[in-house]
């Protein structure tokens, strides 16, 4: 028995199964967005969506099965066990959003508790010239008079562009 990936709903897996016809073997897959894992230890299935030919077709698959193989192609973020929301969406509302994968810390990058021993260097401060900012009553008194010259604009007599003007009587 082949190990699965971690499966869950919102992922969109490639399933290959392999099948039987008298003496020869073939291998179909099916591409989709699993909708529902159910069961538990050897019992435990999961759904396969996808729309073919404008039609939406779903799939069962066991874990355990020793002629199905499993890759997964993008990790979905939901936030539901079963996604049967789906089989009433079409085209871009089906889209599920792509999990961002946890990175890790290399080793390396990860504090040494064994330096505690030596004493930390104090910070050297830079010396920077001081900006000259213009006192505070200056800056209200600027704000206050652009407010006012927004406020003050005068209606335009003139018509919008592609638009016949119209007289007042």
């Amino acid at each position: 028995m082949a190990k699965t990936p971690e499966i869950k709903p919102g992922d969109l897996v490639k399933v290959y199964s392999k099948i039987k016809e008298g003496d020869k073997d073939r291998t179909t897959t099916f591409q989709g967005i699993v909708m529902q894992v159910r069961g538990m230890a050897e019992s435990k299935t999961f759904t396969v969506r996808k729309i073919s030919a404008g039609i939406g077709v779903e799939r069962i698959f066991p874990f355990s099965s020793p002629m199905i193989k499993t890759e997964i192609k993008k990790k979905g973020s939901v936030r539901r066990a079963k996604l049967s929301y789906l089989r009433q969406r079409k085209g871009r509302k089906m889209k599920i959003k792509e999990a961002v994968p946890k990175v890790e810390e290399p080793e390396s990058a990860k504090l040494d508790t064994s330096m505690d021993d030596k004493p930390a260097e104090p910070a050297v401060e830079k010396s920077e010239k001081p900006v000259a900012e213009k006192p505070a009553q200056e800056k209200i008194t600027e704000q206050s008079e652009k407010k006012e010259a927004k406020k003050t604009k005068e209606p335009k007599d003139e018509p919008a562009p592609g638009q016949k003007s119209v007289e007042k009587t």
